[in-house]
């Protein structure tokens, strides 16, 4: 099988495995536990939670454990929404985790354009920013096309205004250069799973000195902002997967997808990339002329070749993706395009098989 979907999940390599095995031994560890346990977790956590804020260049104390992006994505919403009321600015292209829960909260909301590049302009941000603007809620990296936000320039316009801004950094992880976080985001979510980790693990930062109100309540875990036992395998799990996102496993991916698209473009009349935006190192959405991408992505997995339509939390949408309409993309063009997403455990032999697969079935339109 070769496995092209990696923004919708990733393998869960043997280190990381290793690295969570130690909660799952049979003892009860509870890490808000005064035993012995439980204090010998809370420890491993104190220790995993210094490793990852070192990871992102931000405080210890700045970083809550949840499960995962979404609800890091609701929980940083809802609490800079009670925080102050207003117009969020956004884009129509963010992953639905984000669009929901800010739909649910208030129709007040600016869209910025993005148009065939894929991410929003600063100039735009700077003309649509108020004194009543609530936040600022873009994402890094848009997880279907993998275009990049221009988030240094973004950041600046945001601390300028001093609008809260908050970063979906979930399809960002590991796949772009954003370390240190630059100190004007005021909260970022990041998901495990996206990244050689377990699964129901993420973080939300939440930078100082911004104090938001919690999700859960009911316990005192996570500085009174996250209540509910911690996931300590979980937790260990991903501070172990984040030391192997390095500059040389972004370097390889990228080598990875540049020769696929090239062979791609080259040799399939028509095609074209989504997104003319600069890119994170792992993503290609690409659109094939003619070509029903239901039936291509169905038959690419006959031949055991998996990559997908869009996010995977749309994945049984039968609806075109939002983020390619959302760029000014016809419906038929976003009906004909499919996203692949590379990652460091992918090799240069399943790339020229993939290729090899592609250019024989769109060569028979497949409709």
């Amino acid at each position: 099988m070769i496995y092209l979907d990696n923004n919708a999940t990733t393998p869960l390599v043997k280190e990381v495995l290793e690295a969570m095995l130690y909660d799952f031994d049979g003892i009860p560890r509870n890490p808000s536990s005064v035993t012995t346990y439980g204090r010998e977790a809370r420890s491993r956590i104190i220790q995993a939670r210094g490793e990852i804020a070192a990871f992102f260049g931000v405080l210890p104390e700045e970083v809550i454990f949840t499960s995962g992006g979404t609800e890091s994505n609701h929980f940083l919403i809802q609490g800079f929404y009670e925080k102050k009321r207003g117009p969020i600015i956004t884009t129509a292209v963010e992953h639905a985790s984000a669009l929901a829960p800010i739909r649910r909260l208030t129709k007040d909301i600016i869209y910025l354009p993005v148009g065939k590049e894929g991410a929003p302009s600063p100039s735009d941000l700077r003309s649509a920013l108020t004194k009543e603007t609530s936040f600022i809620f873009l994402s890094g990296v848009n997880s279907e096309t993998g275009v990049k936000l221009p988030l240094d320039e973004i950041a600046s316009i945001a601390e300028g205004a001093r609008v809260p801004l908050l970063i979906d950094g979930v399809a960002l992880l590991g796949k772009a250069d954003f370390t240190p976080l630059p100190k004007a985001i005021s909260g970022i979510s990041f998901s495990s799973h996206k990244c050689h980790g377990p699964k129901g693990i993420g973080i939300a930062i939440i930078r100082k000195p911004h104090r938001i109100s919690p999700l859960f309540i009911g316990g005192h875990q996570e500085r009174d902002l996250r209540a509910g036992t911690e996931n300590l395998a979980g937790i260990l799990g991903f501070a172990k997967a984040l030391s192997f996102l390095t500059k040389e496993n972004r370097e390889k991916v990228e080598s990875l997808r540049h020769f696929f698209e090239t062979a791609l473009l080259e040799k399939i009349p028509g095609a074209q990339i989504n997104g003319e935006g600069p890119r994170c190192s792992n993503t290609s959405n690409i659109y094939f002329p003619d070509v029903d991408a239901e039936i291509l992505l169905i038959n690419l997995d006959k031949r055991g070749i998996i990559a997908s339509l869009g996010s995977a939390c749309a994945s049984n949408s039968l609806e075109p993706s939002h983020v390619l309409l959302g760029m000014g993309f016809s419906k038929e063009r976003a009906l004909s395009s499919l996203r692949f997403s590379f990652s460091r455990l992918n090799t240069k032999k399943e790339v020229e098989e993939t290729i090899s697969h592609l250019l024989a079935l769109t060569s028979s339109k497949q409709r």
